[in-house]
């Protein structure tokens, strides 16, 4: 008997820090959160003893999310920093990324890295967030270092796990609907910090978050002179009647 009672204890533990966060899975009036499915997990890692460890592992270069280096065939649709209507006017705290087919077209397409950097949190929440992944980046300016988080979420996949080095460009996972709650599109967050709460993808104001697109076009490889209006629906729903996600 003493036996069976010291294995539920077990099977109690495992089951509720598998459950639980200290980065706000149960962030109070989280306006994407509809509730916690059974299926819910989050798995964390400190990165910083990864970087201690490989000093080198610094994000010189960034590059898109989705479409390759350029983010070819894909499009904005849904602005950092815009008030949202459907979620009480906050203001968007990323970006939404869709392929120019519209619609469900870029279901399961692959998400990149944005940089070198270290998987920090994998996770499936369940409600509006889906299955999310976060990864932290080092970016050495002159003799200063400074640390980003990137968020990756609403995925249909998962292809990385906590404590994984990712190179720019490497497979992350799939474009996803999280679980049929919206048409398929990457939402991509880059914070000024990393370790902050999870949120709730909007809030009333845009401290700590940084604008995606204009912090990665100042750090491409000078290449090719792209600007952030080139991305947005406004110049691409003319010819191909593209929307945007409050549209849909």
């Amino acid at each position: 008997m003493r036996r069976l009672k010291k294995i539920a204890s077990l099977l109690l533990i495992f089951t509720f820090s598998d459950c639980a966060s200290q980065k706000g899975f149960v962030f109070k009036n989280n306006p994407l959160f509809g509730w916690l499915e059974s299926s819910s997990y989050e798995r964390t890692i400190n990165p910083d003893p990864i970087f201690q460890k490989s000093p080198n592992l610094i994000a010189h270069e960034f590059e898109f999310p989705a479409g390759g280096k350029l983010g070819e065939t894909f499009y904005i649709a849904q602005k950092f920093g815009v008030e949202n209507q459907k979620f009480g006017n906050r203001l968007h705290l990323g970006e939404d990324w869709n392929f120019i087919g519209g619609g469900d077209s870029d279901f399961g397409s692959p998400v990149y890295s944005v940089a070198d950097g270290v998987v920090s949190c994998i996770a499936n929440y369940g409600g509006g967030w889906g299955k999310v992944i976060r990864v932290v980046y080092k970016i050495q300016n002159n003799q200063s270092t400074q640390f980003v988080e990137a968020l990756y979420a609403h995925l249909y996949t998962i292809e990385v796990e906590p404590g994984q080095m990712v190179r720019k460009g490497e497979w992350l996972g799939g474009i996803g609907d999280a679980s049929g709650k919206y048409s398929s599109h990457l939402h991509f967050e880059l914070r000024e910090e990393k370790n902050l709460p999870l949120g709730g993808g909007y809030s009333f104001e845009t401290k700590g978050y940084l604008a995606p697109t204009k912090f990665i076009i100042n750090r491409l490889g000078l290449e090719k002179k792209m600007t952030e209006d080139q991305f947005l629906y406004e110049r691409l729903a003319p010819t191909t009647g593209l929307k945007t996600l409050n549209q849909i």
